[in-house]
């Protein structure tokens, strides 16, 4: 198992402090870093690392990183600079400095976060297609589970279609649900990787319940965890595009679907443990029509949502999100597809703004099998209209399982939208 607090102390006995990951630091050019030299940036987080002691400087850096890994391949020293960065949330907590709100929202331990509120809007708990609690639900036995990683719960739509598709090879699947299962990602970036290792080890736990031979991720965060992780199972594990790859002659016959498609790659499938970036791609091949547009940036050098950035320090990431869809807009392409239902819920949002659909390549395929579900997220942040959405969503509301008037006044937010009402 990893060793967050040996990486921790390696991390600081080996950076030079030389700034090189600042250099290359795809979020850098839209914060105030971009005018102080890298070698003092670096050098202020590791006053962080030294003594505790931190300023403006140290605290935008730290929190400012993405995850996305693109430093890692120029380190001189063979570092995980974000990791690093990661783990300095932790000395930063320890002295005083609570984890910006935005990311104290996305813990699994917050029993009101933002995956279960828009999940709440969704689906009924009666109806989830997937479990919720191995001890409680005690599953029966499946070759393979299917885990839907935090994000997955805001589109139940992409979880049945994954599940329809996984079918299609093994009947038996079933699925496991976050958030209350975590790879811990959250609470490492949250500055808990003590945390962090404790969730992962419950999620272990969850999907041995089922007894499987395959674990499949649908969010490639949560894969390069267990990569990262490398836990002693009876199971192996693997993302879904691969799995599906790897079978894409037993999914078919497909129809034919007309579409150009800018496919957005995801950091931690690219520049994971073990990275790759052929699954998707032979996915979408296998769709007779569609046309993959590749971005200026894409495969090892795509670039990230910016998600984390936005929950941490807002506007940064906010901006950086707005690079990527700025690329895609400029590649004249029909669809932004994606396969990281993180990804899809950073840019969800700016769906109905943009001039071209933003969709899961998973649910791209599903459509040429016959395969549709109602992508009621995308369809409610079209509204615009909050009041729209509680009255459509008033029957599942209901049969809420959070506080009803907390969960009402944030989707009440978080459906307005731009202008809308």
């Amino acid at each position: 198992m990893f060793d967050f607090q040996r990486k921790k102390e390696h991390f600081s006995r080996a950076c030079t402090g030389c700034g090189i990951c600042v250099e290359v630091c795809p979020i850098v050019p839209v914060t105030d870093l971009r005018t102080i030299d890298p070698a003092e940036v670096m050098e202020s987080v590791m006053e962080v690392y030294r003594s505790g002691n931190w300023d403006d400087t140290a605290r935008l850096r730290i929190y400012s990183c993405m995850s996305c890994q693109t430093c890692r391949s120029s380190c001189p020293e063979g570092l995980d600079p974000g990791l690093g960065l990661s783990l300095a949330r932790e000395i930063l907590r320890d002295h005083g400095d609570a984890a910006p709100r935005g990311l104290s929202f996305l813990l699994p331990e917050t029993p009101f976060n933002l995956m279960k509120a828009v999940e709440a809007a969704q689906v009924a708990p009666r109806r989830r297609p997937w479990i919720t609690d191995t001890v409680r639900e005690q599953p029966l036995p499946s070759k393979t589970v299917l885990f839907t990683g935090c994000t997955g719960l805001m589109q139940p739509d992409l979880v049945c279609t994954a599940l329809d598709l996984i079918r299609r090879v093994d009947p038996s699947v079933q699925a496991l649900g976050g958030v209350d299962y975590c790879c811990g990602d959250t609470n490492l970036r949250a500055g808990n990787p003590r945390g962090a290792a404790a969730h992962f080890q419950r999620l272990v736990t969850g999907l041995n319940a089922f007894q499987p031979e395959h674990v499949l991720f649908l969010c490639p965060t949560c894969n390069a965890f267990f990569d990262m992780h490398e836990p002693e199972t009876s199971w192996s594990w693997s993302f879904i595009t691969r799995y599906l790859a790897d079978r894409v002659d037993e999914l078919g016959p497909y129809s034919q679907v007309r579409a150009t498609v800018a496919l957005h790659d995801a950091c931690h499938l690219v520049r994971g443990e073990h990275p790759e970036s052929d699954s998707p791609r032979t996915l979408l091949q296998a769709v007779p029509g569609i046309q993959i547009v590749e971005l200026n940036h894409s495969r090892e050098n795509a670039l990230c949502c910016g998600g984390s950035a936005m929950a941490a320090v807002g506007k940064p990431g906010a901006d950086f999100r707005g690079v990527r869809l700025q690329e895609v807009r400029e590649s004249g392409a029909e669809y932004m597809g994606l396969y990281c239902p993180g990804c899809q819920s950073v840019f969800a949002p700016e769906g109905p703004n943009a001039p071209f659909r933003i969709v899961s390549i998973l649910s791209l395929l599903g459509r040429s099998l016959g395969i549709r579900h109602d992508d009621v997220l995308c369809r409610y942040l079209g509204y615009g209209d909050a009041a729209r959405v509680l009255e459509e969503a008033g029957p599942i509301l209901e049969e809420t399982e959070l506080p009803k008037d907390k969960l009402l006044a944030f989707l009440s937010k978080y459906f307005r939208g731009p202008g809308g009402k």
